[in-house]
């Protein structure tokens, strides 16, 4: 992760609102994609790791093995979406101390993560390097955005369907 970048997440883990952030068509698709596929996966959402990579490397008939990193990379800004609006959601709940050191955190986690993926991606053969690296973050970006998303409440804001009754 670019130092900008992660001042810019930094920056946004202190926001009252997550910032709208402008994002490309193939980006909306491809939130979209993941969304449904979350819908759908019910308590495994681990199972959509993937489902935009896949079917963009398929789509690159002509050079799947070229096409790897270019569509992991491209999944990975969908998850990476997810994870900037999760810890935007988190921090709102933090005192400004706790929003500290989950800024801290997570800039430990995108070093951790930054340093193992490059370390993986030097270990294959030149020719499968880059789009093995790309999956690997692809995959961590994906799990984090999903662990931060369970702790998250989900029912916040709801009414119950009908009002408590009282038991005397």
């Amino acid at each position: 992760m670019s130092a900008f970048r992660t001042i810019l997440l930094l920056c946004s883990l202190a926001a009252t609102a997550p910032a709208v952030a402008q994002t490309s068509p193939t980006l909306r698709t491809d939130l979209a994609v993941l969304s449904g596929c979350l819908r759908d996966s019910g308590s495994s959402p681990s199972a959509c790791i993937g489902a935009v990579a896949v079917a963009c490397v398929r789509a690159a008939s002509n050079d799947p093995r070229g096409a790897e990193a270019g569509c992991a990379r491209r999944e990975e800004a969908a998850w990476r979406q997810r994870l900037t609006i999760a810890l935007q959601m988190t921090g709102r709940r933090l005192d400004a101390g706790q929003r500290s050191r989950l800024a801290a955190l997570q800039l430990a986690w995108e070093s951790y993560v930054t340093q193992k993926c490059a370390f993986y991606g030097a270990t294959q053969r030149e020719a499968l390097q880059a789009g093995r690296q790309a999956g690997c973050e692809l995959r961590e970006v994906a799990g984090r955005a999903i662990e931060l998303a369970k702790v998250l409440p989900q029912a916040a804001g709801r009414r119950p369907q009908s009002p408590p009754r009282i038991i005397r």
